[in-house]
């Protein structure tokens, strides 16, 4: 693979390798940039840039990225990896990361089985006599999310009642604000049930219950360190600026062999 241009064919052997971590890509470009080539071939990469649109994770091919622009610090690869293939890091990378996430693909991935899985580990109880004896009583089900003026969501969700075999509709309108660029905290959030404003001890149970869940830390088992740096709604589409340590161990860098 290796030919003239060099810069060409490592681009080539970069994009290949990165196609092979993700489910689905509808656009891929790779870019190494004013790199030696004596420097290639010896598996530094000075500076990286990914543009990508309609990509799909392998970790989560439910969930569909509008838009993606990536670029790395200086990078160290396995470079005879790469030529077979695969991406292999031999330290750490730092990574500056802008998403672009759609409406209509956030609501897609919250119909999928892997969010209802989530929302059925959130465990909370109603008002009243029983207390955490009803605590597997209630869940939630069929999400859908809806972009407010102002950096603000409203999340219309069922409520369902296990025993009385009731399903009742709630909303719930709120901003949101990463605390230490991690843990996704619920700005002023604004829960109805059926039209009629909810209790405000439903309210702190399911707050608590979705923060608990809601952080990037959980990435940190797949050798993955993220901050989110800003975020923004515009035009019906989120917008991400994330910053992010990528281990060599990290699992979505693992090739179909490995898995």
């Amino acid at each position: 693979a290796i030919v003239s241009p060099v810069g060409a064919a490592i681009d080539q052997l970069a994009e290949d390798a990165l196609r092979d971590q993700v489910a689905a890509a509808e656009e891929l470009h790779v870019r190494i940039d004013n790199v030696p080539t004596y420097q290639i071939l010896n598996g530094r990469v000075e500076h990286l840039r990914i543009a990508g649109r309609g990509i799909a994770p392998r970790q989560f091919p439910e969930l569909r990225i509008e838009s993606i622009d990536l670029e790395t610090d200086v990078v160290d690869v396995d470079f005879n990896r790469l030529r077979r293939g695969e991406l292999k890091l031999d330290e750490p990378a730092q990574v500056a990361l802008n998403l672009g996430l759609n409406g209509g693909d956030i609501n897609q991935f919250l119909q999928s089985e892997r969010v209802q899985t989530w929302l059925d580990d959130l465990k909370f109880t109603l008002p009243g006599p029983g207390g955490a004896r009803e605590r597997n009583r209630y869940g939630l089900s069929n999400p859908i999310l809806y972009f407010l003026n102002g950096d603000r969501f409203q999340v219309v969700v069922d409520l369902e009642d296990r025993v009385a075999q009731e399903v009742i509709p709630i909303t719930l309108e709120l901003g949101l604000q990463f605390v230490n660029g991690h843990q996704l905290k619920l700005i002023d959030p604004v829960l109805t049930i059926d039209g009629e404003t909810a209790p405000p001890e439903l309210l702190t149970s399911l707050v608590s219950g979705a923060e608990d869940q809601l952080t990037l830390r959980t990435l940190e088992e797949s050798g993955i360190t993220a901050r989110i740096i800003a975020f923004e709604i515009r035009d019906n589409e989120l917008e991400l600026a994330i910053f992010a340590r990528v281990e060599p161990t990290s699992s979505f860098l693992a090739s179909d062999a490995s898995m």
